[in-house]
């Protein structure tokens, strides 16, 4: 989670995973009067996506760059490095290219759309592309995203999520994030295993530019959706230490 404060406006930025790192993207697109790239840098204890992990439980290390237009169009990528429990513990990156547009308007709400492209090189043909819009008022994001082939499974899918940031300090917040996920994709022994439900919970403190949040995360149950990835530890705390820049 990223606080930005520009004059009398503040951008409250909840980040679970990439899809906070691209929300985080549109949002500041939308607080900012100027152009402005900016970037983070970030170690984690374990790589979670939508509350699944793709770095097998072990530490990642991750990096962004965002460049935000004046007008409201922004544009970046986000790298992780990767594990694949199912393809004989192969090490990689999952690495993201997003771009689109953020509206602020006089009420204070933002509304956003854009599409993102994700390159998984830890397992074969799990590259994707999504289309996204999504929402912002004060404390609360959320967005709506589409695949036609998600994780490169032949069924299309669709993810929503909710994203809180509660400030109870100058420096802290609370943080927490409801997301679902609906595919076909099928099991080698059956029919699909049914939405995907992931949440997460913690405490976010920032200090000159860097931020450090600790937080509970898990899911519901294992998904063919997400065949990149192991089946050990789906619940666990998740700590990340980020700069920004």
């Amino acid at each position: 989670m990223l606080v930005r404060r520009q004059g009398t406006r503040t951008c409250r930025l909840v980040r679970f995973g990439i899809a906070g790192v691209i929300g985080l993207a549109a949002l500041s697109a939308a607080c900012r009067a100027f152009a402005q790239l900016s970037g983070t840098v970030s170690v984690v204890s374990d790589y979670r996506y939508r509350g699944v992990s793709l770095s097998d439980n072990e530490p990642a290390a991750q990096a962004g760059v965002t460049y935000d237009d004046a007008q409201g169009w922004y544009a970046g990528a986000f790298v992780s490095t990767a594990e694949s429990a199912g393809y004989h513990e192969t090490h990689g990156v999952q690495a993201i290219g997003f771009g689109g547009y953020a509206w602020r308007l006089a009420s204070g709400l933002t509304l956003e759309a854009g599409a993102d492209y994700s390159v998984v090189t830890t397992s074969p043909r799990f590259d994707y592309t999504e289309v996204y819009a999504g929402f912002a008022f004060q404390n609360v994001s959320g967005r709506v995203y589409y695949s036609p082939r998600y994780f490169g499974q032949d069924s299309p899918a669709v993810y929503g999520e909710l994203n809180l940031a509660q400030p109870l300090h100058d420096n802290v917040h609370l943080v927490a994030h409801v997301g679902v996920l609906g595919s076909h994709a099928k099991t080698l022994y059956g029919p699909p295993s049914g939405p995907v439900v992931d949440g997460a919970a913690g405490v976010s403190f920032t200090w000159n530019g860097f931020n450090l949040q600790v937080s509970w995360v898990g899911v519901n149950h294992v998904s063919a959706a997400y065949a990149a990835t192991g089946v050990g530890n789906r619940n666990g705390v998740v700590a990340s230490l980020s700069r920004s820049f």
